[in-house]
């Protein structure tokens, strides 16, 4: 459960839970306790609520919750992690390239705007 707490906070960077909460229709109260860790187990709709507000597979954050085990020993796969950073950079609100990218976004276009969110922002995903 500790996992999911402290990825819903990383999820969460600069939003306020207020605002997470207007926009899920999930309590503040208990978003608060799930990013303390204090609630286990959270029912699989908060769950899609959650993964819809910040345009994530709903399969990440059940894995993350302990509802399904990982698959490969717990490790993810070049597209799948490429997948998750992409999600991780066009949802960060300060960032504000690679949205509006037409067509099919092949797995080397999530790279390239992963690859420019790191020049930016100086972290280190990759």
């Amino acid at each position: 459960m500790q996992e999911l707490s402290k990825y819903l906070k990383k999820l969460r960077g600069k939003l306020s839970i207020r605002h997470i909460a207007e926009k899920t229709g999930i309590s503040n109260a208990y978003l608060s306790q799930l990013e303390g860790g204090k609630r286990d187990n959270p029912h699989p709709d908060v769950l899609k609520k959650l993964a819809k507000f910040y345009e994530l597979p709903v399969i990440e954050l059940l894995k993350k919750a302990g509802y399904l085990d990982e698959d490969n020993n717990g490790e993810e796969t070049y597209e799948e992690k490429i997948d998750r950073l992409f999600q991780y950079v066009t949802n960060k609100p300060d960032y504000k390239y690679g949205h509006r990218i037409k067509g099919t976004v092949t797995t080397e276009v999530k790279k390239f705007v992963i690859e420019m969110y790191e020049k930016v922002s100086g972290e280190t995903l990759l």
